[in-house]
């Protein structure tokens, strides 16, 4: 009597296990890749609300013909901690130099304040101390653009 053999059809475990491992190389270097690309796009927006900021400060100035510290009135909005200087240093600067600087209110892409510091004229022994602001942990995102502010009377 002679046997008849079915065929069997369907993946082996093997076949199975090496289709497993394709996907997840795959799906490993798509989230790695998707990472980078949040983190330059949060560069980016930094960089572009940086220029603004110094593009606002810079007119505000001229417009106001007084320093930094003379706009917000304050000598380190940074050093108050608090939303709501920021929020008036940079409504102060808006108004100056007629600019509309209310989406800087929400902060850099990372969730902080942008810093700000009005140094120039603050204190009368170094009266040409260069203004500054930035990002919090700057040395941290490659790429960042942190543009200087010019002295205003020095």
């Amino acid at each position: 009597m002679s046997r008849i053999y079915k065929k069997q059809t369907g993946f082996t475990i093997v076949e199975l296990l090496i289709v497993i491992v394709v996907i997840g190389i795959l799906a490993a270097i798509t989230i790695v890749a998707y990472n980078g690309v949040q983190e330059r796009a949060r560069v980016q927006r930094a960089n572009t609300d940086l220029a603004t900021f110094a593009r606002a400060i810079h007119v505000a100035r001229i417009n106001n013909n007084t320093t930094l510290m003379g706009i917000t009135l304050s000598g380190c909005t940074r050093c108050a901690g608090t939303q709501a200087a920021y929020d008036q240093a940079l409504d102060r600067i808006g108004v100056a130099a007629n600019m509309n600087l209310s989406s800087l209110k929400a902060g850099d892409p990372w969730g902080n304040m942008y810093f700000l510091d009005e140094n120039e004229g603050e204190v009368a022994a170094s009266p040409c101390v260069t203004d500054g602001f930035s990002v919090v942990n700057a040395g941290t995102h490659p790429g960042l653009i942190i543009p200087t502010i010019p002295r205003y009377n020095c």
